[in-house]
């Protein structure tokens, strides 16, 4: 079943026109992210831009070589950020409590909503956009290229720009299968069979869990991530026991 949609249909972009945004329009674009759900008014995220080339390069490379870091006419790392929320209770002579797990859960959401907030905006003006989770293959390195300090956690970079490309539109799993109602439901082998065949187009082979072997696997990319980001979580002061 398909139903009318109520915004205009997301896609991700990775062609872009070598234009700048309009003076202005990048602020703009964080002031209504800022109007994003935040957990206690806290507002516990922050964006990076990365305007230096040569720095911007390297991020590319970190993320496997993805050519739209460089090319897109804004790029940001997302970030989950404590630190600016502990600076101000110790300016005004409180110290941060001991919540390391709580601060990563609710940094993320906050920095997350905000994302999509400014990636709403930025295609309601004719913006395309990009997530970029490959950020996390460098995650050590980019702490540093960004001197990231202790409680600020990067968890994604975003390309902005005006699109060179008009991508098809992507499938997605049926509703039910991510829609519960009063307790969550296991999902039947007919309804994986069926989210399996619609996702097939996703895919150059038409195989989706293979797709979905590579990251998740035993022996994918995300065993592979692990060891890195628990240092991070260490050095940032997210790690817990």
């Amino acid at each position: 079943m398909t139903y009318e949609p109520v915004l205009t249909p997301h896609r991700s972009i990775r062609a872009f026109r070598a234009a700048p945004l309009p003076s202005g329009m990048l602020e703009r674009l964080v002031a209504e992210a800022q109007r994003a759900p935040t957990d206690a008014t806290a507002q516990m995220y922050s964006f990076v831009r990365v305007a230096d080339v040569e720095r911007r390069a390297r991020i590319a490379a970190l993320s496997g070589e993805q050519e739209h870091v460089r090319t897109a006419a804004e790029f940001l790392v997302v970030c989950a950020d404590v630190h600016r929320l502990a600076r101000l209770l110790e300016l005004h002579g409180r110290a941060l409590g001991a919540f390391p797990a709580t601060g990563l859960h609710f940094a993320t959401v906050d920095a997350t909503l905000a994302a999509q907030r400014l990636i709403d905006a930025a295609e309601s003006v004719g913006l395309g956009t990009v997530c970029i989770g490959g950020i996390l293959n460098g995650v050590e390195e980019l702490v540093e290229l960004l001197a990231l300090p202790r409680g600020v956690l990067p968890l994604f970079g975003l390309c902005l720009g005006w699109p060179a490309e008009e991508p098809v539109r992507r499938p997605r799993v049926a509703i039910g299968s991510v829609l519960h109602t009063d307790r969550y439901g296991e999902q039947t082998p007919a309804a994986a069979a069926a989210d399996v065949s619609a996702m097939a187009a996703i895919t150059r082979s038409g195989d989706w869990p293979s797709v979905l072997a590579r990251y998740f696997a035993v022996g994918g990319t995300m065993e592979e991530r692990e060891p890195a980001l628990r240092r991070v979580l260490e050095r940032q002061g997210f790690a817990w026991r």
